[in-house]
């Protein structure tokens, strides 16, 4: 087997249980998911 370097990097898996998502989604699917997208660039982009 030839000798390959191998590259490693931390990752981290989010998961995100959003209270009366399926609700939210039944009654404004667009406004929820914009909704959901700005607190996403507030809160972790920046990180």
């Amino acid at each position: 087997m030839a000798d390959a370097e191998v590259t490693r990097r931390l990752a981290a898996i989010l998961a995100a249980d959003v209270v009366g998502y399926s609700k939210l989604m039944g009654a404004d699917e667009a406004g929820t998911l914009a909704a959901l997208r700005d607190i996403w660039q507030e809160e972790f982009d920046p990180a």
